[in-house]
C-alpha cells in the first residue's frame, strides 16, 4: 500500500481529498495546523510548513511515496494577509520540496495550483489550454505559477492541477471577512468554470495514484459549469433564499478588449484532463439541486425578512455607500485600496524581494 503525505488536509479541498485517497487504497497521512474536520482513524501529524525545521522532520518521518500539497493561502484571504501568503505559498511550498528531495527523492509530487497562473481574463476570450502562456497580475497567481516553476525544475517526479471555481455546499461563505467584499470586487459578465469539490477530489486522487510525470491538468466542471459569475452568484443566491444584490453594488464591467480590467476566473478546456483523469460526476445543477434540499428550511424561514438581508450584504460592497470607492482601472487597484496593502505589496505583489532560484539549472529537454 502506497503512503500519500497530505498538507492542507483540514482545509476546503484537503478534506475531501482524504477520502477519495483511501477509496483509491492509499494509506494518508494527514497534515495541517489542526485536525478538525479529519476523519477517526486518519493519522495526522501537525505541522506548520512555513517552518523548513518542522518539514524536515515531518517528511523524514514519513517517507511517502506520494505527496499531495493541498495547502495554501487562497484569494480573497491571499490579498488581505500577503505576507502570510507568501510564506505558505512559496515559503511552504520550497520547504516541502527540499525535504521532499533530501529525504523521499523517489516520492511523486502532487500540486495543487489554481487557474489564476493564467492572469486576468475577459469575456470573449478563448477558452484557457494547458499550453497557453501566463501573465498572471495578482499576489496569488504569481505565486502557484513561481511554485509550479520550482517544482517543474526541481528534479522530483511531479504533475500540477490548477483548479477552477471549486464550490462546496458546507462553506458558501467562509468566516474570514476578506469575502465579504470580494463577493463584489469580480464583474458580473466575468468568465467562471466551477467545479464541485468531490470532483475537484477525484481528480487530485487519480493524480497521485496515476504519477503522471510532468502533466499540467486544468480541473473545471462539465460544459454545464462554463456560466459568468452573474449566472453562478444568482442561482447561488436564488438557492440558498436570498435576492441577488443590485448590480450597481458590482464592480462594473470594463472594456472586454483591454484584459487588465478583469479578474483571472475563465473557462478552460478540461477534455484532455476529464480523459486523463476521469473526475467529472457532477453537473452545475445537481450542485444546485444539493444547494436547494440543503438550505430548504432556512429559504422558508428567510421569506419574510429578505429583502433586508440582501440590502444587509450590499452594505459589504465597497462600491456603495458613504464610503465607496472609484472603481480603478485593474481589479488589482481596487484590491489594495479595499484591503489596505502597503505600497511595495501594491507595487509589486510581493511583501519580499524575489528569491534567487532553489534549484538546479532546468533539466534537457
Amino acid at each position: 500500500m502506497k503512503t500519500a503525505l497530505l498538507t492542507g488536509a483540514a482545509g476546503k479541498v484537503g478534506t475531501y481529498v482524504i477520502g477519495a485517497l483511501a477509496r483509491r487504497g492509499v494509506e494518508v497521512v494527514a497534515t495541517d495546523l489542526f485536525s478538525e474536520g479529519i476523519p477517526e482513524g486518519i493519522r495526522f501529524e501537525p505541522c506548520d510548513l512555513t517552518d523548513a525545521n518542522a518539514v524536515r522532520r515531518l517528511v523524514s518521518l514519513v517517507k511517502p511515496d506520494v505527496v499531495v500539497h493541498c495547502a495554501a493561502v487562497v484569494a480573497p484571504i491571499a490579498y488581505a494577509e500577503p505576507e502570510l501568503a507568501e510564506a505558505v505559498n512559496l515559503g511552504g511550498t520550497r520547504h516541502l520540496i527540499d525535504a521532499i528531495k533530501t529525504h523521499a527523492p523517489d516520492a511523486f509530487f502532487v500540486f495543487v495550483s489554481s487557474y489564476a497562473a493564467f492572469g486576468p481574463c475577459a469575456p470573449g476570450d478563448p477558452i484557457r489550454r494547458s499550453t497557453d502562456p501566463c501573465w498572471p497580475d495578482d499576489n496569488y497567481g504569481l505565486q502557484k505559477l513561481t511554485a509550479e516553476s520550482w517544482l517543474r525544475y526541481s528534479g522530483l517526479r511531479q504533475c500540477s492541477l490548477r483548479l477552477g471555481a471549486v464550490m462546496c455546499i458546507d462553506e458558501l461563505m467562509p468566516a474570514h471577512p476578506s469575502y465579504r467584499p470580494f463577493v463584489f470586487m469580480v464583474p458580473l459578465d466575468q468568465p467562471e468554470h466551477g467545479v464541485h469539490v468531490r470532483d475537484a477530489a477525484r481528480a487530485i486522487a487519480s493524480a497521485a495514484v496515476q504519477q503522471p510525470d510532468g502533466h499540467l491538468f486544468l480541473i473545471g466542471g462539465d460544459d454545464s459549469w462554463k456560466v459568468t459569475a452573474r449566472q453562478l452568484r444568482g442561482e447561488v443566491f436564488s438557492a440558498i433564499g436570498l435576492s441577488m444584490p443590485p448590480e450597481k453594488a458590482f464592480r462594473p464591467a470594463t472594456d472586454p478588449s483591454v484584459k487588465d480590467g478583469w479578474f483571472y476566473e475563465c473557462w478552460m478546456d478540461e477534455k484532455q484532463s476529464e480523459q486523463a483523469l476521469g473526475f467529472q460526476r457532477i453537473s452545475r445543477e445537481a450542485y444546485m439541486d444539493e444547494l436547494r434540499k440543503r438550505y430548504r428550511r432556512r429559504r422558508l424561514a428567510l421569506l419574510p425578512i429578505r429583502p433586508l438581508v440582501s440590502r444587509t450584504l450590499t452594505t459589504a460592497s465597497p462600491y456603495t455607500g458613504k464610503r465607496a470607492i472609484e472603481p480603478g482601472a485593474t481589479l488589482w487597484n481596487d484590491v489594495f485600496r479595499v484591503y489596505d496593502l502597503p505600497t511595495e505589496v501594491a507595487r509589486t505583489r510581493s511583501s519580499q524581494p524575489p528569491p534567487p532560484s532553489p534549484f538546479a539549472t532546468p533539466p534537457s529537454p
